[in-house]
């Protein structure tokens, strides 16, 4: 059997509220690796002069960036973006596919889904982000406020690094947040999940629900953001997701790495609360 293709390319996929910008410190680390990376910042966000769109739009951004680059590239999604990626992942360039404590879904699922459902699990915490999250009055958009954003996202980065991002956070579509992908990419690309085990704002245990999916599971001792915090890091563990490596695999798999990885829970249907504010309230 003909081994993978290396991806040289590398295509990195910010999450909600953050913008090419966060990936910065991961880039030297990975042209050392030898490969040829790239941030792009999704519509609306970082210095994209175009106006905000849901997922299905970001999706379209990422496609037609992998239209241009049109070699084999290895797409990395974080947080959010691991929706993006999903939607996005069946284009003919995309060598593998790694999610960085990101949203894996299913076919048909959300973020809110899969922020909502299952219940908190006895001895689990929920995500601190949720009581940073405001609306816009017409609850089209979302930002982040508050003294808490900085230890939910960026637990184990130095007051600096937390300030320097914080300060760059943009509005997030609220419809990005309640539309599945059109498409489904994990099942038929190499697939790697890799688990921040400090994450306060995507909970361990959640992670690792959504990871089943993957074809292997990379376990990195960050928090939500390792973009900043370990960055030589990461990128190594992007390096290690290569396909060419011959250890990450398309669709559910086996594999040691993922053997602590949970059965999926049974879909819940308590129904959401309304509510009248303009703080996002989500139950677990």
């Amino acid at each position: 059997m003909t081994a993978a293709p290396r991806p040289r390319r590398v295509l990195l996929i910010h999450g909600a509220w953050h913008g090419a910008w966060c990936w910065e410190r991961v880039l030297g680390p990975l042209r050392v690796l030898g490969y040829e990376p790239e941030a792009i910042d999704l519509p609306g966000h970082g210095r994209s002069a175009e106006p905000l769109t849901d997922l299905h739009g970001d999706a379209d951004a990422v496609r037609a960036r992998l239209d241009a680059i049109g070699e084999p590239t290895l797409l990395v999604g974080h947080s959010y973006g691991g929706m993006v990626i999903t939607d996005a992942g069946t284009h003919d360039a995309v060598a593998g596919l790694v999610y960085v404590a990101a949203y894996l879904p299913d076919t048909g699922e959300t973020v809110m889904d899969l922020f909502t459902v299952p219940a908190l699990p006895t001895g689990e915490r929920p995500s601190e982000l949720v009581a940073a999250v405001r609306f816009s009055h017409d609850r089209s958009e979302m930002r982040l406020y508050g003294d808490g954003v900085a230890g939910a996202v960026y637990g184990d980065c130095d007051p600096a690094t937390q300030q320097w991002a914080i300060a760059r956070l943009d509005a997030q579509a609220t419809a990005s947040f309640t539309q599945a992908p059109l498409r489904v990419a994990w099942n038929s690309r190499p697939t790697v999940y890799v688990v921040c085990t400090q994450d306060r704002t995507i909970p361990v245990w959640r992670q690792r629900r959504m990871a089943v999916h993957a074809g292997r599971v990379i376990a990195l001792p960050a928090s939500h953001s390792p973009f900043l915090s370990m960055p030589e890091r990461l990128a190594g563990v992007i390096a290690e997701a290569d396909p060419a490596s011959g250890t990450s695999r398309a669709g559910r798999s086996g594999d040691a790495d993922n053997k602590h990885a949970p059965t999926p829970a049974t879909t819940s249907d308590k129904p959401r609360s309304n509510q009248e504010d303009h703080d996002l309230r989500l139950e677990y």
